[in-house]
């Protein structure tokens, strides 16, 4: 016997990224022997690393990665308005080009006053006088054969995000650059703002009503992970084509604003299942070129640290375990094991459980996913649950089948006694614990 879902898919690796170190100062020789045993692990397909305009990132850390099939997005937060000039920039986009590099960031989020001096940001033409500094460089970019983003924007922002990005490309195309912007992308930060993960999906064809720093409690605007959609949509406005968009800063409130280590793990897989093809009405498109969650590692005195997957290469947050366990060596197509939805069912099939096991996974706790995500109550209940037993976390019963103990969250209804069956004869210890919230706590509680 097998498990399969009604829609089987698999996990989605290919535009799945993570940012690295949030400075410049972790490419050593040491730090690729240290991170990039873990990057494989984790399946990254992207890593964004910070560039600075003094000197580039060493050629053997860009080699490696490349040769490692891990895509390097190259993000260059160029100050404002003192921003140096292409010639300035000449040899490190050169050098960047001739290692493989393809993709490069141009600033980060001029549509906010904290990333300008003070004088330059009260000037008048603000936005004129970013595209009289961006244009050059980008050209350049192009003229090296990589690809030019345009910045992220600060979502909302002290200057409106959607205004700054419409009106950025206004200028573009009214200096005669429209072939540039054919060849150029978008970047987006997708953090959350503590909405739920579909919070203004849907972008301003469905939120007609959404106006600048205006809050309608019944209305959505861009601020949230669907930032990229709304961008899209002024993109589509502006210049009647679809942009490659990269997203950033994915699985955090925002800078600084982490979640619990449980809700993280539910937030960015089912991230990654909405970056699968057709898996939901929510499902990101393809024009999404990666999805990068914050942050691989920090510093333990920086600010970014709170959000790091990584305090160490020994010691890092559930979600990572848990992509880890979901490739253990042994397991069938190890490297692409499902991340399954919670209504899967059992068929008949030639390879039983037993075989792709072996339990490499101590204790697993079985949460449902369901097609808008994950239940906040389910992950608060098991918290301290979480903390006490410290089980790897997830939602397919396929990786439970890896585990020597399941406990399983979640009745009937999420989970077919006939599929619970087929854990046990497969050597798992399983027990189910159902019921409402209270219920669920009381259970754990007592375990």
């Amino acid at each position: 016997m097998i498990l399969k879902s009604k829609k089987t898919r698999e996990l989605v690796t290919g535009r799945v990224g993570i940012h690295y170190f949030p400075d410049t100062s972790h490419y050593t020789n040491k730090d690729l022997s240290n991170w990039l045993p873990v990057l494989q692990r984790l399946k990254c397909a992207w890593l964004v690393l910070l560039s600075d305009t003094s000197r580039a990132i060493p050629e053997q850390f860009i080699t490696a990665l490349i040769k490692a099939g891990i895509t390097p997005l190259v993000h260059i937060p160029l100050p404002l308005p003192n921003t140096p000039s292409p010639a300035d920039l000449k040899a490190i986009l050169a050098a960047y080009a001739r290692w493989g590099v393809k993709h490069i960031i141009l600033f980060d989020r001029p549509n906010d006053m904290a990333n300008w001096s003070a004088a330059g940001w009260v000037q008048q033409n603000l936005v004129e006088r970013f595209v009289d500094r961006f244009l050059p460089l980008a050209t350049a970019t192009v003229k090296a054969e990589m690809m030019p983003i345009f910045p992220p924007l600060q979502p909302g922002g002290s200057y409106w995000d959607l205004s700054f990005l419409k009106q950025s490309l206004q200028s573009i195309q009214r200096r005669g650059h429209s072939s540039l912007i054919k060849q150029m992308g978008l970047a987006s930060y997708a953090f959350t703002f503590n909405h739920e993960l579909d919070y203004g999906a849907g972008g301003p064809q469905k939120w007609p009503k959404s106006l600048p720093y205006i809050t309608d409690a019944q209305g959505q605007d861009q601020r949230g992970f669907f930032n990229f959609e709304w961008l899209q949509a002024t993109a589509r406005t502006v210049c009647d084509q679809d942009l490659p968009i990269f997203m950033l800063g994915a699985g955090i409130r925002e800078p600084g604003q982490p979640y619990s280590p449980e809700v993280h793990a539910g937030i960015c897989l089912s991230i990654m299942e909405m970056l699968k093809e057709n898996s939901s009405k929510t499902a990101i498109p393809d024009y999404v070129i990666s999805c990068s969650f914050y942050l691989l590692s920090a510093e333990p005195d920086s600010e970014e640290f709170a959000c790091a997957w990584y305090k160490s290469p020994e010691d890092y947050l559930p979600v990572a375990d848990l992509l880890m366990q979901a490739q253990v060596p042994g397991a069938s197509n190890h490297a692409n094991v499902p991340l399954e939805k919670a209504d899967l069912l059992v068929e008949a099939e030639s390879t039983p459980i037993k075989s792709f096991t072996g339990h490499p996974i101590d204790h697993y706790l079985l949460i449902p996913v369901y097609e808008w995500g994950v239940a906040d109550f389910h992950l608060d209940v098991t918290r301290a649950f979480v903390q006490k037993h410290r089980p790897t976390i997830g939602f397919s019963i396929r990786e439970a089948a890896l585990a020597r103990r399941v406990t399983v969250i979640g009745g009937e209804q999420s989970f077919p006694e006939t599929s619970l069956e087929e854990l046990r004869r497969s050597g798992s210890v399983v027990e189910r614990i159902s019921g409402d919230g209270t219920s669920i706590a009381t259970q754990l509680a007592e375990r």
